[in-house]
């Protein structure tokens, strides 16, 4: 699935917190230890619940 995101973070909005890493049924999302931010690390491996985007405080992610 080249060139469109499953998984968009805005990484302006982030305040890496950590609460989607902890939802992420799939362990595809992780904190960044240079930037503090949300990262992920495998879009194909999304189950598209959206229980990150649900739980980020911040509405950092969207799921599509």
């Amino acid at each position: 699935m080249q060139g469109s995101k499953t998984v968009a973070i805005d990484k302006d909005a982030c305040i890496g917190c950590g609460v989607c890493v902890s939802m992420c049924p799939r362990g595809i999302l992780f904190i960044d230890e240079k930037t503090g931010k949300c990262e992920v690390t495998d879009e194909s491996q999304c189950d598209r619940r959206a229980g990150c985007e649900r739980a980020c405080p911040v509405n950092a992610i969207k799921i599509k």
